[in-house]
């Protein structure tokens, strides 16, 4: 039964972010959810934990971001961004 209620919880957890990856900005829904999809079962706590602080960011931060405008001063933040830019082609998103 704890195995269930593990798998439920993180379910409900990864539904949780879907919809905090929808964003005021199609691209970043995008990127967001390719990477929660792609990525984030299989990535070590710290880089899940740093997708959540990712998540609640601004919109123009995280932008600024994808964009290598800014540089995130998180260091695991940083390999997030770094992670979705390699999986994307990023003439996509430039402003």
């Amino acid at each position: 039964m704890a195995h269930r209620d593990a798998i439920m919880t993180d379910e409900a957890q990864i539904r949780a972010l879907k919809w905090r990856c929808r964003r005021g900005m199609r691209e970043l829904d995008q990127l967001l959810a390719g990477y929660l999809v792609q990525h984030y079962a299989s990535a070590e706590t710290r880089l899940q934990d740093a997708f959540v602080r990712l998540l609640e960011l601004q919109d123009p931060v995280i932008f600024g971001y994808l964009v290598r405008r800014e540089v995130a001063e998180d260091e695991d933040i940083r390999e997030i961004i770094e992670r979705i830019l390699s999986d994307t082609d990023t003439r996509k998103i430039q402003s």
